[in-house]
């Protein structure tokens, strides 16, 4: 019974995601967050290390899509991490441990990539499209 409850108010919690927020996830926190960005953290700017955290210092007053954007992207994180370990190791080893910097060196040897690692590389929020 209480499973039963839960699913359908996961359903109605997914029914009543707003198709905007949605793309906004699927384009990463840039677009999402760009009003944000210039309230909270005018001036910085991404690679740096100082943006991210500024944007999690004020993560209580950032937007719901924003929030939301920036959870889809540490979950992509996450996942192209373990899966891409690896290949991390074999091609990347002095690309540090910025994302930036260890994505841009995975997506240059894209053609030899394990498949899992390709795909999480694919999938993530805000990534390019071939």
């Amino acid at each position: 019974m209480r499973v039963a409850l839960a699913l359908t108010l996961l359903a109605g919690l997914v029914a009543a995601v707003p198709p905007a927020l949605m793309a906004q996830e699927a384009e990463g926190p840039a677009k999402a967050c760009k009003a944000d960005r210039d309230k909270f953290c005018a001036g910085l700017t991404p690679g740096d290390g100082k943006l991210q955290a500024c944007m999690k210092e004020h993560a209580a007053d950032l937007s719901a899509e924003c929030n939301a954007a920036r959870q889809a992207m540490a979950e992509a994180w996450k996942d192209v991490r373990a899966k891409c370990k690896a290949d991390a190791g074999k091609f990347c080893g002095d690309a540090g441990e910025k994302r930036g910097q260890l994505v841009k060196c995975l997506e240059s040897h894209k053609t030899e990539l394990d498949q899992a690692c390709a795909d999480a590389l694919k999938e993530r929020p805000g990534a390019k499209k071939a």
